[in-house]
């Protein structure tokens, strides 16, 4: 049976490129929600509608924060046209009653491709953090925990697949 009296903090949130260059240290990264888009069912007599969740799933899209980024990384994501293969490494500290967990503390990550489509400057105010917003639309996500080969959760618009770690969600 699960613990519940633990949490876990992220305390560090680096970005990868697809050839493992790191691209910066997320200030917030939105990982796009994983929505199903439902039916409603209602039929004579039924006490309540019930929505049941179809196969297709709501526009996968994210935003990442940067405080700092290095300028000839970033123009890539300018160009709407290219989809980048990116990497988050989320690492999580677990803590319990008896103090940090090193055994539950792990490594989240995150890859997902993404084509951005949408980027804010934060503009220039004197004393301001330097931050860049960039939003995006993702055609592939997964996530795994570091040195696993299980795969938590992995969705695929292209391959036409989705799944998690018991297998494919949808059979045919």
């Amino acid at each position: 049976m699960a613990d519940y009296r633990r949490f876990a903090s992220i305390v560090n949130a680096e970005v990868y490129k697809e050839d493992n260059s790191l691209l910066g240290i997320a200030r917030e990264f939105k990982i796009p929600s994983i929505e199903w888009k439902t039916v409603d069912i209602e039929t004579l007599g039924q006490v309540a509608v019930y929505k049941t969740p179809t196969r297709v799933l709501e526009a996968l899209t994210g935003s990442m924060k940067f405080q700092a980024l290095e300028p000839e990384l970033a123009e890539e994501f300018y160009n709407p046209t290219i989809s980048h293969k990116l990497q988050l490494h989320q690492r999580l500290d677990v803590n319990g009653p008896d103090g940090h967990d090193r055994e539950r503390s792990c490594t989240l990550i995150t890859i997902v491709s993404a084509r951005f489509f949408k980027t804010d400057a934060s503009g220039a105010k004197l004393g301001d953090l330097d931050e860049i917003d960039y939003e995006f639309t993702c055609s592939r996500l997964a996530q795994r925990v570091h040195d696993s080969d299980r795969t938590l959760l992995e969705i695929d618009v292209f391959a036409n697949t989705a799944r998690n770690s018991s297998g494919d969600i949808w059979t045919a």
